[in-house]
């Protein structure tokens, strides 16, 4: 195959082999205007170096640790492996002229992964923030360059064939002749390729400048931003937004003789606000007719296949003869997709940029069909995904053409990064700050209504209210309606009262603008929103499309409904998920589905009046499916009130096909059930039609989520059920069905008062997460998976790859060779599928002490299993070895316990023994907190004291909330004692049921195993656990703490010894010592650390 003169200048750059080293040179600048790989770049027709370690400008004037060097090299060198290979791809269809909807469909299968383990305090999220933003600076100009060249060189292609002129030596003119519809095809094609090239330059231009304006209004536009610098830029935005809101006021009251949507007024505060008037969205809100709600004749995709078979040999002559012509259809929709100017008291006027000769509004600007070159809006994306005739649709349409491929109408290629909490999403948003493009990549973080919300009537003063309940305010003031009629005083409420004086459309864009200028964080946005009075959460959404880098919780990016929710779309993006050792858990929450009576009989009660009102309406298909599903609910209610009746509590877990048979509907087809449900859209139809019928009714509702019975008025019953038919019909591998009676209720009962448990349900419980693990790499261009924790990386391959048996060999191998590989700082293993690095901590040896204690100070053993640890005299030495050990450390000593009982009962005990004074006498003892609100405070409270000379002791439990996420630096942990092993309890059915799944897939591979035992996943859990604990100490290069592991497992279970971090473990396995010889040990490490 001849290579493209771009492929050969991308082979010229080998990055095979070890890591080069940074060079300091380069770093003493914090930032500059051209990285060294991009200065090829700025020429017209340059193609720029793929970057390296060594070439990214890093924001340390010394430079990179040698571990940060080698981890963006490895993630580099994968991230070039898997640019190749699509390239490759990319000149065969060129090649072989393949243009049709098929060969743009046609991709590598899966994405590349990254398993890139680096211990805490190593500076890892620096590292992946350089590197991963190198990468995409180095995308968007190869991106559009391979657009521009492919474009030209199609052009001279196309001239060729049509003269049928200069064939070359050798080849027959047959070979190169082609028909006239399909030189036409190509000609259409190449001249969307150039009008998208022209789309997506110009636009992207127009953004830039724009926000280039915003930047210098705030006067942070070339500054190095450093701590003390981010409250100045706050400020500054802050004055900035409000700035824009008094010429947007200005501009809507001298456009105020045109046709008015909206009337100014003044919020609660007195502040001048634009409000929708009320009395206009009444006369365009009517009510929709009832055709609207009557579901379409249903057409199977097998009485479909049949029907399109004849079709096509009906047409076959009519096609044989006509020659291609550009789709007027097509035209429609490019006049449908391009965004509509706002011509009517709009805010968004048009704007000229320079050496741009397109005026652009604000809406465009961040419009995804303008960024990407497509011009396909993202609601003809969805509506073509949703439409029944899909398939047959993208066969007639043209192809779309896109830069760097995204998905049409998804804006720009994207770095998306995903973290469990908050704090995690802020600390990455300040890294990237500190990286040579924090002052001009465009940075959004999505969150959720009650971080966002700044309307107080929503979200409470403290904002104290549930997510449920928040949601469904929101809800509420968009449809012109509240949770109830009337007030508390049984009056009717004033219509005028019900919108958000927040959601102000034509002002959104703007604000979206001002969120895209700089960085920010969650706390930032909502602050944006609250000085420009206008909604931060619709404000983020508005700008998805638009930005480089999306910062978003785990369940926004695992689950796939959310990220369609919220327009977030994978294709051709770099997904990096931080401390990804909790996604199979957190796979598992968000997979689970709950199925409970009141919404079974909710959903019954909604189908029969559908069917009763329009029974006469519909085709016999339709009523065939919504006989079955009718069925179904039916069955499933009797069911469940009947185990009800012979119970007060019982829980039954079982298989799906062992559910249906116990109900008497094994001889239901779910998947043709669940089809029907897809694209019938019935749930939809269902929820409408119910709102309908409701709307007019003056009811007064309890908005309380912590009831079970809660169902929001603003989500379907049936949308459940078909949850709960998704799940039916996995795999008997993948899950089981959890069916759950409560206690003291009488039969045939339920209220909305019962605790959450005490409903009877049907609950779902996925047991293998990979399956739910694949949306994300199907579309993603790559995924690095980024923690401390991550192995054993045969675990974590399991668990998210379990049916790619490949992946999970070469997992397997690769942790192996990790294991048995001399100590160095670093070992990687690169392949275009899966990758892999593990690095040595950035900290002296000499700085980090690590003793195991199997006895204490009167030579007790130490044995902390559940059948010994509530023992009298363990509990008592526990008490004692933590006093003497105390005595030793200076300022802060933190513990970690097995669990929040345990913790309890020792607090009790000591109390009672005194020891707990003791304690107390020698440093100020701090407690976890149970409930999440209390634990900044506490924690605020505990680094104070810990950094004073009496110092102060926290107790902490394993898997709690201090176990991950908070950084003990410096004097908050210069001892870290770890109590105990926390193996879960194995008498847990659900854990029982995930071992056993476990060794019977490695039973049924016994020839060649690849994953992991049930043993092994249960060792794993426990181990994991303990190694979080142990790293939030050791924050940076110059820090130190000791490492204390109470318990005689440590000592004397070889497992248990290896299943610590290297960096952590002596060249030899740690033997049982007397307490004596460890406080010894302790005295000097602590002697020299000082000096």
């Amino acid at each position: 195959m001849k290579q493209s003169a771009f492929q050969k200048k991308r082979n010229q750059n080998d990055l095979k082999g070890a890591a080069t080293p940074a060079n300091k040179k380069l770093h003493q600048t914090q930032r500059v205007s051209t990285p060294p790989f991009m200065a090829g770049a700025l020429a017209e027709h340059a193609c720029p170096e793929y970057p390296t370690a060594a070439t990214i400008p890093f924001p340390i004037p010394s430079g990179p640790y040698p571990q940060q060097a080698k981890l963006m090299d490895t993630m580099l060198q994968s991230l070039k492996l898997v640019d190749d290979l699509r390239q490759q791809q990319c000149e065969v269809d060129e090649e072989t002229k393949v243009m049709n909807s098929q060969s743009s469909q046609r991709k590598y299968q899966g994405a590349n992964i990254m398993m890139l383990e680096s211990p805490t305090g190593t500076g890892k999220s620096l590292s992946l923030a350089c590197a991963s933003l190198a990468w995409l600076k180095y995308r968007e100009s190869v991106d559009l360059l391979q657009m521009r060249n492919r474009s030209r060189d199609e052009t001279g292609e196309i001239k060729k064939m049509v003269d049928n002129k200069n064939v070359p030596e050798g080849i027959d003119w047959l070979d190169t002749w082609k028909p006239a519809h399909e030189i036409q095809r190509e000609k259409d094609t190449e001249a969307r390729r150039h009008e998208c090239e022209k789309r997506a330059r110009q636009t992207r231009l127009a953004l830039e400048q724009e926000l280039n304006e915003i930047r210098r209004d705030i006067g942070h536009t070339t500054m190095s931003i450093t701590d003390k610098d981010v409250s100045g830029l706050r400020k500054s935005r802050e004055l900035a937004v409000k700035k824009a809101l008094q010429e947007f006021q200005s501009y809507r009251f001298l456009k105020s003789k045109g046709p008015k949507k909206y009337k100014p007024a003044n919020d609660s505060r007195g502040n001048g606000v634009l409000e929708k008037d009320n009395d206009y969205v009444s006369q365009h809100d009517s009510i929709a007719e009832d055709e609207d709600y009557c579901l379409e004749d249903y057409v199977s995709d097998h009485e479909r296949d049949v029907s399109m078979g004849r079709r096509k040999k009906m047409k076959m002559s009519t096609n044989a003869k006509s020659s291609y012509e550009y789709s007027s259809d097509e035209e429609e929709h490019d006049q449908q997709d391009t965004p509509a100017k706002a011509k009517i008291i709009s805010y968004n006027e048009e704007t000229r940029y320079g050496g741009v000769d397109k005026r652009f509004t604000k809406k465009e600007l961040l419009d995804g069909g303008n960024l990407d070159g497509s011009g396909c809006s993202q609601h003809f994306r969805q509506s073509i995904t949703n439409s029944q005739d899909m398939p047959n649709r993208s066969k007639e349409q043209p192809e779309r053409v896109s830069i760097g491929n995204v998905e049409p109408g998804s804006g720009v290629r994207k770095i998306v990064y995903a973290a469990r909490t908050h704090s995690q999403l802020s600390q990455f948003v300040g890294e990237i700050r500190r990286t040579a493009w924090g002052d001009s990549i465009r940075v959004i973080t999505l969150g959720s209504r009650k971080l966002l919300c700044g309307n107080v009537n929503v979200v409470g003063s403290n904002r104290n209210a549930s997510e449920a309940v928040i949601t469904e305010k929101c809800l509420d003031m968009q449809k012109g309606i509240s949770s109830s009629n009337v007030d508390g005083n049984g009056n009717k409420k004033d219509k005028n009262q019900k919108s958000c004086p927040l959601l102000v459309k034509d002002f959104i864009p703007v604000l979206a603008l001002h969120m895209l200028a700089h960085p920010s964080d969650i706390e930032d946005l909502a602050v944006l929103g609250e000085k420009g009075h206008a909604c931060s959460y619709y404000a983020t959404r508005e700008s998805l499309e638009a930005a480089q880098v999306v910062v978003v919780p785990y369940n926004t990016l695992l689950s796939k409904p959310a990220r369609d929710a919220v327009g977030l779309c994978l294709k051709r993006s770099l997904v990096i998920i931080d401390e990804a050792h909790n996604i199979p858990e957190a796979l598992r929450s968000i997979s689970s589905s709950k199925l409970t009576l009141p919404v079974i009989d909710g959903a019954t009660a909604q189908l029969v009046s559908y069917v009763s009102k329009y029974s006469n309406r519909l085709a016999g298909r339709n009523l065939f499916y919504l006989g079955q599903i009718r069925r179904f609910l039916t069955q499933a209610g009797k069911f469940l009130k009947s185990r009800q009746r012979v119970s007060n509590q019982e829980r039954l877990m079982v298989t799906s096909t062992e559910l249906l048979f116990m109900m008497k509907l094994d001889n239901l087809n779910l998947y043709n059930i669940l089809q029907y449900l897809q694209k019938s859209k019935l749930s939809q139809k269902l929820h409408g039609f119910n709102s309908a019928l409701i709307k007019n009714k003056t009811v007064k509702e309890s908005v309380n989520a912590d009831d079970p019975g809660f169902i929001s008025k603003h989500v379907s019953s049936m949308s459940i059920v078909e949850s709960f038919f998704r799940c039916l019909t996995s795999t008997q591998k993948e899950g089981r069905i959890i069916v759950e009676i409560p206690n003291n209720s009488s039969p045939g009962e339920y209220t909305s008062r019962l605790s959450d448990n005490s409903v009877p349900s049907f609950r779902y419980l996925l047991l293998d997460p990979s399956n739910e693990f694949k949306n994300v790499l199907e579309d993603a261009h790559a995924v690095v998976l980024a923690g401390g924790t991550l192995r054993p990386f045969a675990h974590m391959a399991t668990e998210l790859f379990g049916s790619e048996q490949m992946l999970v060999g070469q997992a397997k191998k690769a942790e192996f060779e990790h294991e048995t590989a001399e100590h160095q700082l670093s070992h990687f293993t690169i392949s275009h599928t899966l990758t892999t690095f593990t690095c040595d901590h950035v900290v002296s040896p000499r700085n980090v002490l690590t003793i195991s204690v199997p006895t204490g100070v009167n030579g007790i053993t130490m044995d902390f299993r559940h059948s010994a640890r509530y023992q009298d005299r363990v509990c008592d030495e526990l008490a004692k070895t933590l006093i003497r050990i105390s005595k030793e450390v200076p300022n802060g000593m933190v513990v970690f316990l097995p669990s929040y009982s345990y913790e309890g009962f020792l607090m009790n005990r000591w109390k009672t023994t005194g020891m707990y004074e003791a304690i107390k006498e020698l440093k100020r003892i701090f407690r976890e907190p149970q409930s999440a609100k209390d634990a900044e405070t506490t924690l605020s409270s505990y680094s104070t004291q810990a950094s004073s000379k009496h110092g102060a002791i926290l107790f902490s439990v394993i898997g709690g909330k201090m176990s991950e996420g908070i950084n003990f630096v410096n004097e908050m942990a210069r001892c870290v004692v770890v109590v105990g092993l926390p193996y879960p309890d194995i008498t847990d059915p659900e854990l029982k049921e995930k071992m056993k799944v476990l060794d019977d897939l490695h039973r049924n591979n016994r020839d060649n195993p690849m994953g992991i035992t049930g043993t092994e996943y249960y060792h794993n859990l426990c181990m994991r656990a303990v190694n979080q604990s142990v790293g939030r100490a050791i924050r940076h290069e110059k820090d130190y703490a000791a490492i204390v592991l109470v318990d005689a497992r440590y000592s004397t279970d070889t497992r248990v010894w290896k299943g610590l971090p290297k960096w952590l473990r002596s060249d030899q396995r740690q033997g049982a010592k007397s307490f004596e010889e460890n406080l010894k040990s302790l005295q000097t490490f602590y002697k020299n650390t000082n000096t």
